[in-house]
């Protein structure tokens, strides 16, 4: 799917193609990225320890659907640093920045009216149990790069319900304990399994919020 002139990732590959710092390769040359996996593996591998998989995709997650849009050399550092904001072009942290790029394109393209569903990465217990924590912990992470741009929204009876599916298993606004003494048995089992509706919440918040993201092309 081609991906319209005012999309966030149009923005972003046009600032990077005129960053002289800051470039993506151009579509004649091979870029090297990460699988999944591998990703997962150098994130793990960091010191200090940096995002998980699950954290960086509910940051990306947030990006695509704030409010406001946020050039990438903005969002990169706060996640990954400036080692791999800046990183040489055939360094591994320059294929960690690319598979960022991947995936942050991707979740646009996706609910953009892509071909397939926006599928969020969770973490699984051995047991199959869905852990939606660490995507939400990242999801609240973006929100606040623009937090006063989300404030209207968040205030808003139907919006700001529909997040409870994320945000109530945010680890760093409320602690476990802290949520579990404040609800009710019948609402810790909803919150256990919001995560299947996870994906018509950010779908819902990508078409709602989409009049508000201000994309200029340079």
């Amino acid at each position: 799917m081609e991906l319209g002139a005012g999309s966030p990732a149009a923005y972003a590959a046009g600032r990077m193609r005129n960053n002289t710092r800051l470039k993506r390769p151009g579509k004649t040359r091979k870029v090297s990225k990460l699988t999944r996996m591998q990703l997962a593996e150098w994130l793990d591998s960091l010191h200090p320890p940096a995002a998980s998989l699950s954290q960086i995709d509910g940051y990306l997650t947030a990006l695509v659907v704030s409010p406001r849009f946020i050039p990438p050399e903005d969002w990169l550092k706060p996640i990954l640093g400036d080692q791999v904001t800046w990183a040489n072009e055939g360094t591994i942290e320059a294929a960690a920045r690319n598979t960022l790029f991947q995936r942050y394109n991707e979740i646009g393209a996706t609910l953009s009216g892509g071909p397939r569903r926006y599928a969020p990465i969770f973490m699984r217990t051995d047991e199959g149990e869905v852990l939606i924590d660490e995507f939400a912990d990242g999801f609240y992470f973006a929100m606040r790069l623009t937090i006063d741009d989300w404030q209207p929204f968040i205030a808003n009876p139907e919006i700001g319900m529909a997040l409870i599916a994320i945000l109530g298993h945010c680890t760093t606004m409320i602690s476990p304990d802290e949520r579990l003494a404040l609800m009710n048995p019948e609402g810790t089992q909803l919150l256990a399994d919001s995560w299947r509706i996870v994906p018509d919440v950010v779908e819902m918040l990508h078409a709602t919020l989409a009049g508000s993201r201000n994309i200029e092309i340079q």
